[in-house]
């Protein structure tokens, strides 16, 4: 099924890219920023062997990346100082994969935003968390995402952000119209179809919120880091939304990672913008503050609608 273009995709490069499984029945759009990165991303991935030291950290895009990454790379440095490193620079969408070996030794985590299925399947076998948000949230946090970074873009994609309304987005949401990664249901749907793959562990970012120390043991556990329940509860004090995120604007990240990023990505001023941006409230329940009662009753048939996710313990 082919899912939505990329608005990344759209306002930099005249033709789309996809991903597609290896049966040919899943097609995404690529995330595509930079042209002429893409063809290095897609070819190094291609032929990369996976490293059995690390981890592969597997979410749609607003379902707490930054927040788990964070928490997985504690756990493997064995302390809940803040990461000074963005965790783009281990993105797999946005980097050549060889060069952020070049700056991160394994054991490491790699992020995507890709369902696992239209990756190759070295990734497939690798050991996986998939974060998992309550689409209502996951809705607003992405909607208000593309509203605060079209400062990145050109002035036409900028203004048609700017311009963007909450009620056209929410079509966009429901009814797979343009978005980045294809859409969340289908997402959502088939990583949650690998729940009892042994090499998979999902979580719920809510329950990161609201039950951290618990849902920190869960991953410790199955990372096999082994860390001590006192560093636990450090790790899960450090990655409190708030406290993270100045942690993460202060974080001045190494010479070596700043000059890969601008190379592949945006300078070093767009990176900073990037970190202050990415994080926003952190919240659960933020979309009572945003949804009209119209909008949430076209949102709840939908979900009423929604097969796939009957069996998912969302919290909302």
């Amino acid at each position: 099924m082919e899912e939505g273009t990329s608005a990344f995709s759209e306002s930099q490069s005249s033709s789309i890219e996809y991903r597609v499984s290896d049966d040919g029945k899943v097609k995404v759009t690529a995330f595509v920023f930079r042209p002429e990165v893409y063809k290095k991303i897609k070819a190094e991935l291609e032929e990369y062997k996976w490293i059995d030291l690390d981890y592969l950290l597997a979410t749609y895009p607003k379902n707490g990346t930054h927040f788990a990454w964070e928490v997985m790379t504690m756990l493997i440095q064995g302390s809940a100082d803040c990461i000074k490193q963005p965790k783009q620079a281990l993105m797999i969408d946005l980097v050549p994969i060889n060069e952020s070996k070049e700056c991160f030794p394994s054991p490491r985590v790699l992020n995507t935003h890709y369902r696992t299925d239209v990756l190759p399947a070295e990734f497939r076998k690798a050991k996986t968390v998939v974060v998992m948000r309550n689409p209502k949230d996951a809705f607003i946090s992405a909607y208000c995402h593309e509203k605060r970074l079209s400062s990145l873009f050109d002035s036409v994609k900028r203004a048609e952000l700017n311009a963007l309304k909450l009620e056209d987005f929410l079509q966009k949401f429901l009814y797979n119209k343009g978005i980045d990664y294809g859409n969340y249901f289908t997402y959502t749907e088939y990583m949650w179809s690998r729940r009892a793959e042994p090499n998979v562990l999902v979580i719920f970012y809510e329950d990161l919120k609201l039950h951290a120390a618990a849902t920190i043991q869960k991953i410790n556990e199955f990372m096999g880091t082994n860390r001590s329940p006192e560093l636990v509860q450090q790790i899960a004090e450090a990655t409190d939304f708030k406290r993270m995120k100045q942690a993460k604007v202060e974080a001045k990240p190494s010479e070596s990672v700043t000059k890969m990023l601008a190379a592949n990505l945006v300078d070093q001023e767009g990176q900073q913008l990037m970190i202050e941006q990415m994080y926003r409230k952190g919240g659960i329940g933020d979309w009572k503050n945003h949804l009209t009662v119209a909008q949430n009753e076209q949102f709840d048939a939908f979900l009423a609608n929604w097969e796939g996710g009957k069996g998912i313990p969302f919290q909302y």
